[in-house]
């Protein structure tokens, strides 16, 4: 594909209406303003009053390649990203090559969403090289520098305003590592083949498709279903079921569906007649039988209209667009936005039917574009521990596999990159964000809550143990007690400066000089999740390991992924991954981990987890003078003021300990130093901000040592907030400080935020009064770490002289200033 002949209307300028007259002025399209106004149909104020279920998958774009930019996301300032081999945070991508990274940039001046960009590379081996076994380093060396380009709401107005009218998900993921099919079979059947007797698609290939759908079971319950579509020249596989011209590989643009109606390539559904249950799998239109249509048809909506008007919307739908509308790069998003609000429309069109109706709206996959959240990934035996069943979750040689074959770590079927997910019905409006974590499967597992009944149950058993424990079933995105008021925002209308016939164009490389982009700064609505899980370590006697505790208190299962810090330039160790199960019957589930600790007494872990979840833990042994446990620290929470209780533990010491606890983030607690007792522990409560905290810990007179407390506690009422540290300059800055009084006891603690942090940030003491970068310092010494602790001497040096002088935290090997300056006096 190379032209786009034909003109498309502005459609935003169509569609975008000014509604009436406030102090905030909302500039929405009428289908939008038309579902927010319409109030649910709630009796029983369940799930029970959900009675259509529509999903429309659209193709192949990531997250944050969409939505990094909106306010109150998990996006381009997200406070607590991984941290790669490089040093750098997640967005600093290193090409092939090269050790010059990439950042995440707007691949264009103005607005970019009637854009033909070609696609990127998004096959199995490309993504799963992009993930690399869990460093994630390798983007922009497996998919290029254009895999971190990304849009703003100037390009996508329509979807941010989409966004911030209902409830958008920022942990939800597709199903794997891989290209379309495989992810969309999984939103059809739960599985891609990784059954028994199957074979795992890990390719477009539709040949081996030999297990039952999940429309077969909601056909044996009795549950009403339909796909809406248009067919094209036919849904034969002469026509590539709806795909292409007949009898060639010729892609139809405006009509068809593009071939990804999956359920078509399954051979019971192939010669069907019309009085079998899975005919209403080859419904459609057909507004162009013997060739393209013309662009921007509205009769590609007649049937759904239809349905809508005469009240026989089945219980669940599909809809699949033509390829123009898809989105599949390199065609524009503003097509989608138009077919995503014209389906919209249709639905809003009978009140009566929207009242007890939810759309949602995601894509199959990433195609080439990066996203800063690794996904959860099931353990292997050789990469961590799992109290879940990991059957079926790994791909070896052609067959499914269960975690315990020698190269499965690296073979993960998926999840794979965070792809958006707006969540649209009456119980889902006011802006919400929802941070659990959820893939295609998710969408299957609601429908089977809502229909299946404790008499007739609804069970999809091609959904391995795995991921029902890991993703939900996304009935936290609903408030079912009532609707949540509306959220004023502006929306400017975009006008459409698409060239008629534009060329497909390459993606742009970066700009220079890069900077990370910045994410809009606005704390939004939270959704309250199911989560209550902790992580506490303790060394043994010996001082030879770290024994990591993980218990799940909370009602969903959770993955978390363990990096181990090496220097950059070192060999870094792969990622470790364990997944814990849900509580049940008021018993934590739990798994513990062993890890060793260095012959030179240095230890050095970050576990990261969903929403913002994380902990580190750094010392070392030797250097400290202890060849045996460290003290440690441990949290709880209190679900009733969302504040968190730190135990500062040193029973196991025979020296009294200071602990100096101090916020990096959200400015809510002043600094503390608590002394406890040899064979002692204390507790202090540290609040947070709706919630939210982010802590380190320290102890007097060692350099080395180091925790970090972060993440969200979930309160039991409201109001829940996303994290308001996101992006946010004013409650998350760099900070120093300094401890010691002579040379060889001057030690810096600081902390960066992830905009901020660069292994090359630095220290230096100047000459009272000095600039930086006017004179040299007299000494400094590296701060290459988000938050920690460094001594002055660490490099040696002559001692300085007693005097005046001042310290300046300053930026990636140049004078740029973090913080400072700070007096100090030898």
């Amino acid at each position: 594909m190379t032209t786009k002949p034909t003109s498309r209307r502005q459609f935003l300028l169509d569609t975008l209406k000014l509604a009436g007259a406030s102090a905030v002025t909302s500039l929405l399209p009428e289908g939008i303003l038309r579902a927010q106004s319409i109030p649910p149909a709630s009796s029983s104020y369940s799930i029970n009053d959900v009675q259509h279920i529509v999903i429309l998958m659209q193709e192949n774009r990531s997250f944050d390649h969409y939505f990094g930019m909106l306010a109150g996301v998990r996006g381009f300032g997200d406070p607590r990203p991984v941290i790669l081999p490089n040093g750098y945070p997640v967005w600093h991508q290193n090409p092939a090559s090269s050790s010059s990274y990439v950042l995440p940039y707007h691949p264009g001046s103005g607005p970019q969403g009637d854009t033909y960009f070609s696609d990127l590379d998004h096959d199995w081996t490309t993504t799963h090289q992009a993930w690399n076994g869990g460093l994630y380093d390798g983007w922009a060396q497996y998919k290029t520098a254009a895999t971190m380009a990304h849009f703003t709401s100037g390009d996508i107005p329509y979807y941010y305003a989409l966004a911030q009218a209902f409830t958008i998900c920022d942990n939800y993921h597709c199903s794997q590592l891989g290209p379309t099919n495989p992810n969309r079979i999984y939103l059809w059947t739960g599985c891609c083949g990784n059954l028994a007797g199957s074979s795992p698609q890990t390719g477009n290939g539709v040949s081996a498709y030999n297990w039952k759908t999940f429309p077969e079971l909601l056909a044996a319950a009795g549950v009403t279903w339909k796909v809406y579509q248009d067919k094209g020249q036919g849904l034969d596989t002469n026509s590539g079921v709806g795909e292409y011209e007949s009898g060639t590989k010729t892609d139809l643009w405006w009509n068809g569906n593009y071939g990804d109606n999956a359920l078509l390539n399954f051979p019971q559904y192939q010669n069907l007649g019309a009085s079998s249950p899975l005919s209403p799998a080859l419904n459609g239109t057909q507004i162009a039988a013997t060739g393209n249509a013309k662009p921007y048809d509205l009769g590609l909506f007649s049937q759904l209209q239809s349905d809508v008007a005469n009240n026989t919307l089945p219980q669940v739908s599909w809809i699949v667009a033509p390829y123009a509308y898809c989105e599949h790069p390199s065609w524009a998003a503003s097509g989608g936005e138009w077919y995503v609000d014209q389906v919209l429309q249709a639905l809003t069109s009978n009140p009566a039917v929207w009242a007890s109706t939810v759309l949602f709206v995601t894509y199959d996959e990433n195609d080439g574009y990066f996203d800063h959240v690794p996904p959860p990934v099931p353990p292997a035996s050789t990469n961590g521990v799992s109290n879940v069943s990991t059957v079926n979750e790994f791909y070896n040689n052609g067959v499914a596999s269960d975690g315990t074959a020698p190269t499965d770590a690296l073979n993960p079927i998926g999840l794979g990159p965070r792809v958006p997910m707006i969540v649209v019905s009456p119980w889902s409006i006011g802006g919400n964000v929802n941070s659990q974590v959820f893939d295609h499967t998710s969408v299957i597992q609601f429908i089977e809550r809502r229909f299946g009944t404790s008499t007739q149950p609804i069970t999809e058993t091609n959904i391995t143990s795995w991921r029902r424990a890991v993703c939900g079933d996304l009935t936290s995105a609903f408030n079912f007690a009532g609707p949540a008021s509306q959220s004023g925002f502006t929306i400017a209308p975009a006008v459409s400066n698409m060239n008629p016939s534009g060329p497909t164009v390459q993606l742009p490389g970066p700009p220079s000089p890069q900077a990370l982009p910045t994410q809009a700064v606005a704390t939004q609505p939270a959704c309250q999740l199911p989560y209550e899980f902790f992580v506490a370590g303790r060394i043994n006697s010996q001082g030879t390991t770290l024994t990591l505790q993980c218990a799940n208190t909370g009602q969903a299962g959770v993955s978390l992924q363990l990096r181990k810090y090496t220097a950059p330039g070192t060999t870094p160790l792969m990622p470790r991954v364990y997944t814990i199960g849900a509580s049940v019957g008021g018993v934590a589930g739990t798994v513990q981990d062993v890890l060793p600790i260095g012959s030179d007494g240095s230890y050095d872990f970050s576990i990261y987890g969903p929403n913002g979840f994380l902990r580190e833990f750094r010392g070392n042994l030797i250097a400290s003078g202890s060849s045996g446990p460290a003290p440690e620290v441990e949290t709880c929470y209190n679900v009733v003021d969302a504040s968190i209780q730190i135990t500062l533990d040193n029973s196991l010491g025979t020296q009294p300990c200071t602990f100096e606890v101090t916020d990096n983030a959200y400015q809510t607690n002043k600094p503390v130093a608590v002394t406890v007792g040899a064979g002692m522990t204390q507790a202090i409560v540290w609040p947070g901000c709706y919630g939210w905290h982010d802590a380190s810990v320290r102890i007097a007179g060692d350099v080395n040592y180091f925790r970090r407390i972060a993440g969200c506690v979930q309160a039991q009422t409201g109001p829940w907030k996303t994290d308001p540290a996101i992006g946010n300059a004013a409650l998350f800055d760099p900070a120093f400080s300094i401890q010691g009084s002579t040379y060889a006891t001057l030690r810096f603690d600081y902390v960066a935020p992830p905009w901020n942090h660069s292994p090359k940030n630095w220290i230096g003491v100047y000459a009272k009064g000095a600039t930086p970068g006017s004179v040299n310092s007299l000494q400094w010494v590296y701060a290459p770490r988000n938050a920690g602790s460094v001594l002055l001497s660490t490099y040696g040096g002559t001692a300085l002289p007693s005097g005046q002088y001042d310290v300046w935290y300053l930026f990636d090997d140049g004078y740029t200033t973090l913080a400072g300056p700070v007096s100090l006096t030898i």
